[in-house]
């Protein structure tokens, strides 16, 4: 790749080396007859490709950073505290494992480096996205841009939201809880052109960077699921924010996010009940 000269080379080859790493065991498990496919407390899947991906990425990172903390979805925080200025790495080492597991070609590594403010809160400065199937790397820096392969990307153009593609996901909700998110859905299944639900975060929010989808919705997501694909939309000219009031600043690990091209992501909140 011919670099544009606002990307930060070193970081960019240190993600892009590891993504690719972490892919390449995605692969190797692949179609294997025994993926040791376990379920966690919340019913979510975890396999030994997941975890095969994430002993890539943490190796990776303590041999490069080995001052910053880790804080990834299978081998969780490697440290509670959160000094103003230290850097954190936040792992989703298979976003998608129910679709890997199942044959569907939509799941994805997704790595970001953040850092934390005064208030103890994570500004994601770096982000990298590995699409897995499709054997493309999303990139992001903060101030430098969204980029897929050499390409710069950007959101999706303003337009009404009846004329818009959308796409969202229930994560592992039962009873009241997806009651209410399908009672969402159906809000704004009425108001929109088309919805997906694809059932890989950090995918859909790659997806939204690039302009696929005008936007995507989604509450239960943890910091992993979005920490990378939250800076590779607002890289991409894009709208992140919680579902609280947009007065308040975008928070990945506060609940709910709505994400995409500024007007959509208007709609979206007026819809969803949280304007």
């Amino acid at each position: 790749m011919a670099l544009n000269s606002a990307i930060n080379p070193t970081m960019y080859e240190f993600l892009s080396e590891t993504l690719t790493a972490a892919g390449r065991e995605l692969k190797r498990y692949q179609g294997a007859c025994k993926l040791d496919i376990k379920i966690k407390a919340d019913t979510s899947l975890v396999t030994a490709a997941d975890l095969a991906s994430e002993k890539v990425v943490i190796s990776a990172i303590q041999r490069h950073f080995p001052e910053d903390l880790i804080y990834s979805e299978e081998a969780g925080l490697s440290a509670q505290g959160r000094p103003a200025g230290g850097y954190i790495w936040i792992i989703d080492p298979l976003d998608g494992t129910t679709n890997y597991a199942n044959g569907y070609p939509f799941y994805c590594v997704s790595v970001g480096r953040g850092r934390f403010r005064a208030d103890g809160t994570i500004e994601c400065l770096s982000a990298g996205i590995l699409d897995a199937s499709r054997d493309r790397i999303f990139y992001a820096g903060r101030g430098e841009g969204a980029y897929v392969g050499e390409r710069k990307i950007s959101v999706a153009a303003p337009r009404d939201l009846a004329k818009c593609f959308l796409v969202t996901g229930f994560y592992y909700m039962k009873g009241q809880d997806l009651a209410a998110e399908i009672e969402r859905f159906a809000r704004v299944a009425q108001a929109c052109q088309s919805i997906r639900r694809d059932g890989a975060a950090a995918l859909d929010l790659a997806f939204v960077a690039e302009g696929v989808y005008d936007a995507f919705w989604e509450v239960g997501l943890q910091a992993w699921d979005l920490a990378a694909g939250s800076l590779l939309v607002e890289e991409a000219g894009g709208t992140v924010r919680n579902y609280a009031k947009t007065a308040l600043p975008y928070s990945i690990e506060a609940p709910g996010v709505m994400a995409g091209s500024p007007t959509c992501v208007q709609g979206l909140a007026t819809l969803i009940g949280h304007p």
